[in-house]
């Protein structure tokens, strides 16, 4: 038989637990998966007031997406897409990438007409020749969606966004020179710069993570996100440094990925120096324990 190419369209921000059900459902129904995604979130086109940050960029969507075997097809939203009818669409999908069958979300609309009735969808189906079908919704209580698991981040609880993304959250970045403030006290750490302005931050705090350096190692790592109140101005930007246990040497300029674990505490001010690094120090034993 003539292998069949179906896809799905969404934009799979963090490609969670959720939208794995979904295209583990289109892989089942196609010989090539495709899914179709937008490289910008489309709230910054239709409300930009209510834009949300990104749980995955552009990249680590396409990495992600292509790990659980789809090909993805990444698409610009721009005012031109958003005038587009479900019938238009599906038209311009099947004439340049040749699908033949759709999935779609449990509750998932499309276009412009916000096509999502059966009735409807049978409609752009006969029309287009485009066999059109829905996916059934993730089984069990957890109801994820991209969402809930941005307020879980913002919010510092990451072991249960990590829970509905299926892995752990992630942050790679650059390391770049802070003020050196680390080695001062006993625990030398990489100041990491996230490259792209939409990538979600965690809400500030104490984290355990691991560490992947740009050749492959891993390190355990505890990581402050915020305003450093014990050695800078409260008012000052946030910064992310992390401490890698075990780590000698020099990352600067290099990439370092930080995969989150959880929050072991919040973010405070201490009267001393002193009193900081035996804080941190009980923070890298917590973050040993919490790993084993």
């Amino acid at each position: 038989m003539r292998p069949v190419k179906g896809a799905t369209i969404g934009m799979f921000d963090g490609v969670h637990c959720g939208h794995r059900h979904l295209l583990s459902q289109l892989k089942e129904r196609c010989d090539e998966a495709l899914a179709v995604t937008f490289a910008n979130h489309p709230l910054g086109v239709i409300d930009n007031a209510r834009k949300p940050q990104l749980i995955s960029t552009p990249h680590e969507k396409e990495e992600l997406l292509r790990s659980v075997g789809v090909t993805p097809v990444m698409l610009r939203f721009d005012e031109e897409l958003r005038q587009l009818t479900a019938e238009h669409f599906i038209r311009i999908l099947v004439r340049e990438h040749g699908i033949e069958r759709l999935v779609l979300g449990f509750n998932n609309s499309i276009g412009s007409d916000r096509c999502s009735t059966p009735q409807e969808l049978q409609r752009v189906s006969e029309a287009t020749g485009v066999e059109i079908t829905r996916a059934t919704e993730l089984p069990g209580n957890m109801k994820v969606n991209s969402s809930a698991i941005r307020d879980l981040i913002q919010n510092g609880n990451i072991r249960e966004a990590s829970r509905m993304l299926g892995r752990p959250y992630s942050l790679q970045g650059k390391v770049v020179h802070g003020k050196q403030l680390g080695r001062t006290i006993g625990f030398q750490t990489a100041n990491i710069a996230v490259e792209h302005p939409d990538k979600l931050i965690p809400g500030d705090g104490v984290y355990s993570a691991h560490a992947v350096t740009s050749d492959g190692d891993t390190y355990l790592a505890v990581v402050n996100i915020g305003h450093r109140p014990t050695v800078d101005n409260p008012q000052s930007a946030r910064t992310i440094e992390a401490y890698l246990d075990g780590f000698s040497g020099n990352l600067y300029d290099s990439t370092v990925t930080l995969l989150f674990d959880d929050r072991l505490r919040e973010e405070k001010k201490f009267n001393s120096i002193d009193e900081l690094r035996r804080q941190i120090s009980e923070d890298v034993e917590q973050a040993r324990g919490s790993s084993m």
